[in-house]
C-alpha cells in the first residue's frame, strides 16, 4: 500500500488554512494504524511541505516495507530517532528543511544498505560522529545532500561512497578540500561546495585526479584566490561556478588551456584585471560581470549564447566581429552595462535576433538603432539607459512584439510621446525619464494600448498639456496585481535582472530588482497642467505615484484613497487647492507623502499613517493648519485629539500594529529597508513619532500630578 501526500490532503489543507501544527496528531494516527493493522503494508509516506512541528516518535514498528519517507520542508525538531536506520527497505529519506538538531550518528547509516537518496540539508545538526574508525559504505547511495548542516570538516564516510553521483555540502564551514578525498568517487557528476568560507582546494596527490563523469562544480563564495590543478584537469566539466571569490590576475594566451568542454562558466564578482582571449571554446553561457577588466572588449567565442560582462572598466567601441555571421544563430543575451564603452552602435546589433540587450551606463552616442526592422518576437528586454543617444525613436521598435522592458532613460532623445508603443502586447516597463521628449500626450481610443504596463516613467522631460486620462483607464496592469506571484522581473531566462531608478521624496532610489507585483507612475518634472483625473484612483496596484513639479491645478481627488497598495505619494510643487481628502488616511501602507509647495488649505487629516508624517510633507502650504504644522486651527493643544492612549501604548510596545503602520510595512520598500535607510540617511518619521509619543506621555504625567 502507498500512503501519499495526496491522501492526507484534507489534513494538510486544515493545517494550512487554520494555521494549526498537527504533526504529533498525524503521526500518532498514521503510525498507530500502521502498527495495529495486519493488512497494511506501507511503501510510500509523504508528509512534506506542511507546517508540522514537534519531534519524531522515539519508537515505531511495522514499517518493514517502507521504501520512501518524505518529511522535508516542515518544522520538525529534536534528534533524528534511531528507528529510521532500522528500515530495511528504505530507498529514499528526505528530512531536509526542518529544525532537527543534535549529533548525527553516521554508524547508523550503514544499517540502511538499500538507501539511494538521503537529504539532511537545512537543519541544525551539530556534528557527525562515528563510534569507531571503521570505514563503512552505502553501496547504493547515489545522492547525498548535506547543505546548511553546520559541518566543519569533510565527512570521512563520503570517501567510500563509490556509487555517489550527487553531493551537496554547500553553506557549511568546510575549510579544506583535497583531491584524494574523491579517489573512489569515479561516478561523481555533481558537486556543490559553495558558501564554505574560506575553502582551500588542494591537490596533494602526485597523480592528477580526473573524474571521468564530473560535469558540474559549484565553488561560489568560498574566498578562493586562484585556480587549483584539480579544477583545470577535469576535462568532462560542463558547468563551473566560481563567482563571488577573490580570483585575481589575467587570462592570457600564454595560460594553459583549461575548461575546453565548459558550457556554463560564472567568474563574476572576482578580481580579474585583463582578458586577452577565451580558452573556453565550447562556452555557451559566460558571466564575467563585476571584475576589474580593462582594455578593449574581446569578442566571445562563436558558441556563446549568453555573454555578461557588466560592471568592469572596458573601453573603446564594440568590435565589429561581434556581428560575425558565424554567430548569428547563437548570441541571444548581451550585457555590456556599466563600462566605459563608447562610439556608435553597429547597425548589425539591431538586426540580430537578440532576446536581451543591456548597454546602460556607457557613453554610446548617435541615434537609437532600428531594432526589429522585421517583426521580431524574440527581443524581451532593451536597456539603453545612461548613454548619449539622441535623435528620435525609430518606429521599428513597434515590431518588437515580445518586448517587455524598454528603458531609454537618461539620454538626449528628442521626440514626442511614442504612442505607437502601445501596440506592444507584453510591454510592462517603459522608462523615458531625463530626455527631451515634448508635446502633449494625445488621448487613445484603443482600450488595449499599454494594457499590461506596470511601470511608466516619463519624468524630467518637457511634456505638456493635460494628464492622459484615457491611458489611466487602459492601464489594466496597474489594477490587477493582487493575484500575481511575487518574484523578480528579469531579463530573458533570468540571466540578469532589470533595474530602474525612481524619484521618491526628492531622492533618486535605484531598485536593483523589480518585483513582479510592483507598479509605479512617475510623471514628475514636466509641464503638465489641469486637474488630476479621478480615474487614477482605479489603479489600485500602484505602489509609487509621482506627479510632482508640474503645473497641476484643482483639488486632490478623493479617489486616491482607493490606492490601497500605495507606499509613496508625491504631489509637491504644483498649484493644487482645497483640503487634503480625509480618504487618504485609509492608505495603510503609505510610507512617503509629499504635498509641499501647493495651495492647500484646512485641517490636516489625522490617523494611521498620517500620524507619522512630519512638517516637510506639508511645507509651503500656508493655508494648512493642525498637527504637525505650527499653525493652529483654533485649538490650543491639538495633539491630544490626535493620539489615542492605546495607540501610544502600542507604539512603545512595538507591537505588530506599530510595525505595520511604520517602518517596514511596504511590499517593495520593506524588502529594501536597509538600502532605503542608507539612502534617506535616517527615518525622520520614526524620530518624530517617538518624540510625539513621548510628549503625549509627558502631558499625561503632568495632568495626573
Amino acid at each position: 500500500m502507498v500512503i501519499s501526500k495526496g491522501q492526507f490532503q484534507h489534513l494538510s489543507e486544515t493545517s494550512h488554512n487554520l494555521n494549526i501544527y498537527i504533526f504529533p496528531l498525524i503521526t500518532l494516527l498514521v503510525l498507530f494504524h500502521i502498527q495495529y493493522s495486519t493488512s497494511l503494508k506501507v511503501q510510500f509516506l509523504d508528509l512534506s511541505g506542511n507546517k508540522l512541528v514537534g519531534s519524531l516518535p522515539s519508537k515505531v514498528s511495522g514499517l518493514s516495507q517502507l521504501s520512501i519517507l518524505r518529511l522535508d520542508h516542515n518544522f520538525l525538531s529534536g534528534r533524528v530517532p534511531s528507528w529510521l536506520f532500522s528500515l530495511p527497505s528504505l530507498v529514499e529519506l528526505m528530512l531536509n528543511s526542518n529544525k532537527l538538531n543534535g549529533t548525527f550518528e553516521l554508524d547508523k547509516l550503514s544499517e540502511i544498505s538499500k538507501l539511494e537518496q538521503l537529504s539532511l540539508s537545512d537543519n541544525a545538526l551539530s556534528s557527525f560522529t562515528s563510534a569507531s574508525n571503521a570505514n563503512y559504505s552505502l553501496p547504493n547511495l547515489v545522492s547525498l545532500e548535506l547543505s546548511s548542516c553546520n559541518i566543519s570538516e569533510f565527512p570521512n564516510f563520503v570517501r567510500n561512497l563509490e556509487g555517489l553521483y550527487f553531493l551537496n555540502l554547500s553553506y557549511n564551514r568546510v575549510h579544506v578540500i583535497e583531491a584524494d578525498m574523491f579517489l573512489k568517487l569515479k561516478g561523481l557528476e555533481v558537486l556543490d561546495l559553495s558558501h564554505n568560507i574560506p575553502l582551500f582546494v588542494r591537490n596533494n596527490s602526485e597523480v592528477d585526479l580526473v573524474l571521468p563523469l564530473f560535469v558540474e562544480l559549484s565553488l561560489s563564495s568560498c574566498n578562493i584566490t586562484e585556480l587549483s590543478n584539480f579544477l583545470t584537469t577535469q576535462e568532462s566539466l560542463n558547468f563551473l561556478d566560481l563567482s563571488n571569490n577573490n580570483i585575481q590576475g589575467q587570462v592570457t594566451e600564454q595560460e594553459n588551456n583549461w575548461g575546453s568542454n565548459l558550457v556554463d562558466l560564472d567568474l563574476s564578482k572576482n578580481l580579474l584585471t585583463a582578458l586577452e582571449y577565451y580558452p573556453w571554446k565550447s562556452i555557451e553561457i559566460l558571466d564575467l560581470g563585476s571584475n576589474l577588466l580593462e582594455g578593449p572588449l574581446v569578442t566571445p567565442p562563436p558558441s556563446t549564447m549568453v555573454f555578461l560582462i557588466s560592471n568592469n572598466r572596458l573601453n573603446g567601441e564594440i568590435p565589429s566581429s561581434i556581428c560575425d555571421p558565424a554567430r548569428s544563430d547563437y548570441l541571444l543575451i548581451l550585457d555590456l552595462s556599466y563600462n566605459n564603452l563608447s562610439g556608435a552602435i553597429s547597425k548589425c546589433l539591431g538586426l540580430r535576433h537578440l532576446a536581451g540587450l543591456n548597454l546602460q551606463g556607457n557613453s554610446f552616442h548617435g541615434n537609437v538603432l532600428d531594432f526589429c526592422v522585421e517583426r521580431n518576437s524574440v527581443l524581451e528586454s532593451l536597456n539603453l539607459n545612461k548613454n548619449d543617444f539622441d535623435g528620435s525613436l525609430p518606429k521599428s521598435l513597434a515590431n518588437c512584439s515580445g518586448l517587455e522592458v524598454l528603458n531609454l532613460g537618461n539620454n538626449k532623445i528628442n521626440d514626442t510621446y511614442p504612442y505607437w508603443l502601445g501596440d506592444l502586447p507584453g510591454l510592462k516597463v517603459l522608462v523615458l525619464r531625463s530626455n527631451y521628449f515634448h508635446g502633449q500626450i494625445a488621448h487613445s481610443a484603443n482600450k488595449s494600448h499599454f494594457s499590461n504596463l506596470q511601470i511608466l516613467d516619463l519624468s524630467h522631460n518637457m511634456f505638456s498639456g493635460f494628464l492622459p486620462t484615457t491611458y489611466f483607464t487602459n492601464f489594466k496592469g496597474m489594477m490587477n496585481l493582487a493575484n500575481v506571484d511575487m518574484a523578480y522581473m528579469g531579463g530573458p531566462s533570468q540571466y540578469y535582472t532589470d533595474s530602474i531608478v525612481l524619484t521618491m521624496k526628492g531622492e533618486e532610489i535605484v531598485l536593483e530588482r523589480i518585483l513582479t507585483i510592483f507598479a509605479a507612475i512617475d510623471m514628475s518634472s514636466n509641464r503638465f497642467e489641469g486637474t488630476i483625473p479621478e480615474t487614477v484612483g482605479n489603479l489600485i496596484s500602484l505602489i509609487v505615484l509621482n506627479f510632482s513639479h508640474n503645473h497641476l491645478t484643482g483639488h486632490i481627488p478623493s479617489s486616491l484613497g482607493n490606492l490601497a497598495a500605495l507606499e509613496s505619494l508625491d504631489l509637491s510643487c504644483n498649484r493644487l487647492v482645497g483640503e487634503i481628502p480625509s480618504q487618504l488616511t485609509g492608505l495603510n501602507f503609505l510610507e512617503v507623502l509629499n504635498l509641499s509647495d501647493n495651495h492647500l488649505v484646512g485641517l490636516i487629516p489625522q490617523g494611521k499613517q498620517f500620524n507619522t508624517f512630519l512638517n516637510d510633507s506639508y511645507v509651503g502650504n500656508t493655508g494648512l493648519c493642525g498637527f504637525p504644522v505650527s499653525k493652529s486651527c483654533g485649538r490650543s493643544d491639538p495633539p491630544p485629539a490626535i493620539y489615542d492612549e492605546r495607540e501610544v501604548d502600542s507604539a512603545f510596545g512595538l507591537n505588530g500594529k506599530f510595525v505595520m503602520m511604520g517602518y517596514g510595512c511596504g511590499l517593495v520598500f520593506g524588502f529594501s529597508a536597509g538600502y532605503i535607510m542608507m539612502t534617506i540617511r535616517k527615518p525622520k518619521w520614526l524620530v518624530g513619532m517617538i518624540q510625539r509619543a513621548g510628549n503625549r506621555v509627558l502631558r499625561r504625567f503632568k495632568k495626573n500630578r
